[in-house]
């Protein structure tokens, strides 16, 4: 018979110790397993010295990659999106960027394709398109439009 001081049966420490393991490892899977919401900065918006574009810049983060956008519309109705990724891990991530683009009731969302990036790496990814939706309404975009990109991880 083991001699025990903590005056304690065997079951109890038994189920002290199992509830503590349950306990850590519901906090421990929480903790791996939830996602931290993605920081980003404001989007600043410039109209070209002709008027014929509209630039949106912005910087955001998630997850450990973080990098910068750049989001242009054209009067022409053409988009295009690029930015960078700066993945601050040790393994692969993979991240696309998606945009956006707001003005007066009217929503369009644009994104770039996913791209890895490798730990500790810096990689650019861009896309482009035409959407008629930016050509038929340029001129209030070009005057109120806004736009939200954010970094997506996964």
């Amino acid at each position: 018979m083991r001699l025990d001081n903590t005056r304690t049966s065997g079951t109890i420490r038994t189920r002290r110790g199992l509830a503590l393991l349950i306990a850590s490892g519901a906090g421990l899977g929480a903790l791996l397993l939830g996602t931290v919401p993605a920081q980003a900065n404001d989007t600043t918006r410039v109209v070209s010295a002709d008027g014929q574009s509209v630039t949106f810049a912005a910087s955001d983060s998630s997850r450990g990659v973080s990098g910068s956008v750049s989001f242009v519309v054209n009067a022409d109705g053409n988009w295009s999106i690029t930015g960078t990724g700066h993945n601050s891990h040790l393994l692969v991530r993979t991240f696309h960027w998606t945009c956006d683009l707001t003005w007066d009731a009217a929503t369009v969302t644009h994104a770039t394709g996913d791209k890895a990036v490798p730990g500790k790496k810096t990689r650019t990814i861009s896309s482009a398109a035409y959407d008629p939706n930016i050509q038929a309404d340029f001129a209030d975009i070009a005057d109120h439009g806004r736009a939200d990109c954010d970094i997506v991880i996964g």
